[in-house]
């Protein structure tokens, strides 16, 4: 997004009016020095990643997207009321729908889920959440479930994962990670598009329960988190933290 500020030059006489985006916003005695900052709808300063000048016209570009600080929680993807102020009456939380963003992703488009490349064709089984994009980084997670293994075997094997050109940051999920992708409109909460996963079934988390010999596993359906010994063998994903860059993911 490119914001056009036109700004007076210093010493030029006589006063001269600040235009924003071609539109008059105030009147600058001549002379006078101009100092601007760009801020987004909540009041937070954005850093351009750029500034040009053309003659009076000063252009800074601005990162695409949102950049949420200190963000509210996701919604619960629940639709569905069963009275007045539970969860599907209200909807609280952040973004337009639970796969619907308020806002712009860096692709141009309010998919919550895209893959690397901001489609929805998910060729490396690499998905993008763009709920957890904060202007720098985004998270994304294995589109597959990988193999049962027992819980040091997980943490192994998404350590040395990979998938399309990321060969390394892969892990495999904690807690707060598996949660933020349950839908909990639909009984197996991960049967929706990209996932499309309607297996009953644990998973693991790398997150370990104040038991030590036990960590915390995600459950499809039914009650959705509770903790097993480490000796047990569950499917689970990995996830990984990519820096944004323009369009670019790495």
């Amino acid at each position: 997004m490119a914001t056009g500020i036109s700004l007076p030059k210093i010493g030029v006489s006589p006063d001269t009016n600040i235009e924003v985006n071609s539109v008059s916003e105030t009147t600058i005695p001549a002379g006078s020095t101009v100092d601007f900052r760009l801020e987004d709808s909540g009041g937070n300063t954005v850093i351009p990643t750029s500034i040009t000048t053309v003659g009076t016209v000063i252009t800074a570009e601005v990162p695409v997207g949102s950049a949420p600080i200190g963000a509210t929680l996701m919604k619960t993807g629940q639709t569905t009321s069963y009275r007045t102020g539970d969860d599907g009456d209200i909807e609280a939380g952040r973004a337009t729908s639970f796969f619907t963003l308020a806002e712009n992703n860096p692709f141009g488009n309010t998919n919550r889920f895209t893959d690397e490349l901001g489609g929805q064709t998910y060729t490396n089984n690499i998905v993008i959440d763009w709920s957890t994009y904060n202007g720098t980084n985004v998270l994304g997670y294995t589109k597959l479930m990988l193999a049962a293994a027992v819980w040091n075997t997980a943490i192994d094997t998404s350590l040395t994962l990979s998938l399309g050109s990321y060969s390394s940051g892969w892990r495999l999920w904690n807690r707060r990670e598996a949660e933020n992708i349950l839908n909990f409109e639909i009984s197996t909460r991960l049967n929706y598009f990209p996932f499309n996963d309607n297996t009953a079934e644990l998973m693991w988390t790398s997150t370990t329960h104040t038991v030590a010999t036990q960590a915390y596993y995600v459950n499809k359906q039914g009650s959705q988190i509770a903790e097993l010994n480490k000796t047990g063998s569950f499917k689970y994903k990995a996830c990984r933290t990519f820096t944004v860059t323009g369009t670019t993911l790495s």
